[in-house]
């Protein structure tokens, strides 16, 4: 039994009060002793936050196994029986952006490319057999400009480079990256002979901090996923409503919705990704089964919510699952962008 905690004036206003009155009638604060124990801190987040009570296990079996019912009894106004729709996803998207960013290896970089070599581009053509050499002679010379450009690059490259012909590997030039006596100049001209490049946009000084710091840029971007998804979601809700212009839905409710599918896909991922880790299940068949399971549920609670036919309710499903897909490919470059821009 918890003890009482109450005080005999507001902290908040300094209002005077009776022991027995649980708020401040002055300002509406709840008359308590706001220096607590870690222990009560924790009992308090849980349980003004997550609320893992009879609700929260109340909740959980509708989601797992009764597409579209928490949708559709948000909407039609039951709502104390079931979490709230946005702190259902917080707390899924806590557990599965936690152990995404647990799992995903910080060096991914230097894991797979440690061994990978980049050559210049006559280094490239000096490993072509005579066949693949005249191959390429001949789509320059019926492409002027391609070849003016090459042979640039390539005269640019003799006028810097010592020795062109040969490969840099990604260690070589994280090292020169991180190395503060490398001058940005010599560094370009180490980019320039690996022809290694993340992009036109950014510039040499952020790609060289990217390669000394690709640990940290994998780490922001881990990070920053929470945010994209979240801000993702009114897309997902725009889409459903477009592709059910004609019902009479709000598009809060197609937000509900997508709260819902959202958090459901966090579930099922988030287990998955936890036996592959810790229990040694077979990656592909977990993935493989995850997906199909968060298919059929996207597709069964579109049927049950919308109440259209079967064919109706793919063709959209298709739909809606292509055109997300687009936004999210455009949201995780931003994202990526952005979090470089950051470092």
């Amino acid at each position: 039994m918890k003890k009482s905690r109450k005080l005999d004036h507001c902290l908040n206003c300094g209002e005077s009060l009776l022991k027995e009155e649980d708020f401040c009638p002055a300002c509406g604060q709840e008359n308590k002793d706001q220096r607590v124990s870690i222990g009560i801190f924790l009992s308090d987040f849980f349980s003004n936050y997550l609320n893992f009570d009879s609700t929260f296990f109340r909740t959980i079996p509708v989601l797992l196994f009764k597409p579209g019912k928490l949708s559709i009894a948000f909407n039609s106004g039951r709502r104390k029986k079931f979490i709230h729709p946005i702190r259902l996803y917080l707390i899924f998207s806590l557990f599965y952006f936690f152990i995404f960013g647990f799992i995903i290896p910080k060096n991914i970089f230097d894991v797979y490319l440690n061994n990978a070599s980049f050559s210049s581009p006559e280094t490239i053509k000096m490993k072509l057999t005579e066949k693949e050499k005249a191959e390429l002679d001949s789509i320059l010379s019926k492409n002027p400009a391609a070849k003016k450009i090459l042979n640039q690059k390539e005269k640019s490259n003799s006028l810097s480079l010592s020795d062109s012909s040969e490969s840099i590997n990604w260690k070589e030039i994280k090292i020169l990256a991180q190395d503060p006596d490398v001058s940005m100049v010599e560094f370009e001209k180490t980019l320039a002979k690996a022809s290694f490049s993340i992009g036109d946009l950014i510039s040499p000084e952020k790609q060289r901090t990217f390669i000394a710091n690709s640990n940290l840029f994998i780490s922001g971007v881990a990070r920053n996923l929470p945010l994209m998804m979240f801000l993702l979601l009114p897309v997902f809700a725009g889409i459903l409503m477009l592709l059910y212009i004609r019902s009479d839905y709000y598009f809060v409710e197609h937000l509900i919705h997508a709260l819902h599918l959202h958090t459901f896909a966090y579930l099922i991922y988030g287990i998955g990704i936890l036996l592959i880790q810790f229990l040694q299940f077979n990656s592909e068949w977990v993935i493989g089964l995850a997906f199909i399971w968060v298919s059929i549920y996207t597709y069964v609670s579109f049927k049950k919510i919308y109440r259209q036919g079967w064919f109706k309710t793919f063709l959209k499903f298709f739909l809606l699952g292509h055109i997300y897909v687009f936004f999210l490919s455009i949201g995780l470059m931003i994202e990526l962008y952005i979090t470089l821009l950051l470092m």
